[in-house]
């Protein structure tokens, strides 16, 4: 039979069952497909489980009497006795309160010792006629006897995406210390590295604390039906079971299917899959619970972005010379995903690679001839300015400014300097000005004592708003040329 059948048949709720599972009171056969099924056997079994437990027999003197250790006739022996021994005391009691009562004195005349002496003299017999052991109801199953299990869907939620969270910017922080940009990496590969290393560090922070960070946040532990910790495999089983049985490992709509068997658990109150044999607690969610998550929220995001906008700060700072400033180029422009077809040299000459196939470069339209190459104004070996300039008579092609290029400039050579923004987002800004780019009139940004500035002239072409100008093709001469310059103040 199923453990919905065993279930009603028995009377015994489910949790119950389970419980006496982990306790190795019970033991049903698993179908090839890994569930449950219960015999007449089990179900005589658990009957007497039922009955010795209302009875007061305790899980221990369970497990002795399945063993064949223990006699059933000693165990209620001393089970009657106990009984006995609280009937007698239960009495002791009701008579010294009456006779307290009786004596109608106020709490300042009380005689204590008098009545703690009567309280603590040898039980009496039973005296009342009737069979002490009698009750109008028989007791219920203990409300011990289940492995706890938390139901409550935003706690077991919010613990799972903080552990995600926290995870992940420990991984992106670690690329960025590493010099790799994680805005240029392939979302897929970083997911699936995240769940891999998910799989071994939660089951780890099980088995050393029996939490995680988002589940010590959310007030939650874990552990095994006799109090101890769960080893690393038992908790990457769990981790994998998770995977397949609460999010059916991404899989549409699978994935769907699960998470709404989840919720449904949830609802019922019925332990997960994953969860099945293991201690679920939780303790109540109070102010400092919250209290001390946004403190781990605001220190993550804080040392991530820190680190983040520590990774975009050039390799050489201040001053620089040309090669300096090369090397800043060539690192800025990789950090930043733009792939110009080749690199600065030790010179600054701009040196083109072979093309390479299915490599997709960042430049939009026809390059202007000469604009991938940069002049140089060096003032006692100290570069104070760096030009880039094109120029164009009479064409029918048509061209796009190299925005990225400049773009490069600006990270190379203004991110150089000891004024420069530290945070990403000041860093944001400045470069947001290339998706602004007035064809007409330039622009101009200052930084401290760098100023950078577009100078450009249409004659016969006309820009669209994709930042591209095409010439004007009904006729006459045409001339496009742009100017831009990143230069120390004096």
């Amino acid at each position: 039979m199923t453990s919905k059948e065993i279930e009603l048949r028995s009377g015994v709720p489910r949790a119950n069952i389970r419980y006496y599972e982990a306790e190795g009171l019970l033991s049903p056969q698993r179908a090839k497909n890994g569930y449950r099924e219960y015999s007449e056997k089990d179900l005589e079994t658990l009957e007497k489980i039922k009955l010795l437990r209302r009875l007061g027999v305790s899980v221990e003197e369970l497990r002795q009497l399945r063993q064949g250790t223990e006699d059933l006739s000693d165990v209620l022996d001393r089970r009657l006795a106990e009984l006995g021994g609280e009937q007698a005391s239960l009495e002791r009691v009701r008579q010294v309160c009456g006779a307290v009562r009786s004596a109608g004195v106020g709490f300042d005349a009380l005689d204590a010792g008098k009545y703690l002496r009567d309280l603590d003299a040898p039980a009496l017999p039973e005296e009342s006629g009737g069979t002490w052991w009698r009750q109008p109801e028989a007791p219920p199953l203990p409300a011990a006897d289940t492995l706890p299990t938390v139901c409550s869907i935003p706690r077991r939620l919010f613990a799972r995406m903080l552990d995600q969270f926290f995870l992940a910017m420990v991984l992106l922080t670690a690329l960025c210390l590493l010099g790799q940009n994680p805005a240029q990496l392939n979302d897929l590969a970083v997911n699936l590295g995240l769940a891999v290393l998910l799989a071994l560090v939660e089951p780890l922070l099980l088995r050393l604390f029996g939490t995680t960070p988002g589940k010590a946040l959310m007030g939650l532990h874990l552990a095994r039906s006799d109090g101890g910790r769960l080893s690393w495999s038992d908790g990457f089983t769990r981790y994998l079971m998770m995977l397949w049985c609460g999010l059916g490992f991404g899989l549409p709509i699978w994935s769907l299917i699960q998470m709404y068997r989840t919720v449904r658990r949830c609802l019922d109150e019925e332990p997960q899959p994953w969860d099945a044999d293991i201690a679920y607690t939780a303790r109540p969610f109070r102010l400092r619970n919250l209290a001390a998550t946004a403190a781990a929220l605001a220190l993550v995001i804080g040392v991530g972005e820190a680190v983040n906008s520590a990774a975009l700060m050039p390799p050489n700072r201040g001053d620089l010379t040309v090669a300096e400033f090369a090397e800043n180029f060539n690192r800025q422009a990789a950090y930043l995903g733009m792939d110009f077809g080749g690199e600065l040299d030790s010179q600054g000459v701009f040196q083109e690679r072979p093309e390479e196939p299915n490599v997709i470069r960042v430049s939009v339209g026809q390059e202007i001839p000469g604009a991938d190459q940069f002049r140089y104004t060096v003032e006692d070996g100290r570069l104070t300015a760096v030009t880039l300039s094109g120029e164009v008579w009479n064409s029918f092609d048509w061209y796009s400014l190299p925005e990225y290029r400049m773009a490069a400039v600006l990270a190379a050579f203004a991110w150089a300097r000891e004024d420069a923004p530290f945070w990403t987002s000041e860093k944001k800004r400045q470069l947001a000005v290339f998706d602004e780019l007035d064809w007409d009139r330039g622009f101009t940004l200052r930084q401290g004592d760098v100023t950078m500035t577009l100078e450009t002239e249409m004659d016969g072409f006309s820009a669209t708003t994709m930042g591209i100008a095409f010439p004007d093709t009904k006729g006459g001469e045409n001339h496009f040329a742009f100017t831009f310059t990143m230069a120390l103040e004096e």
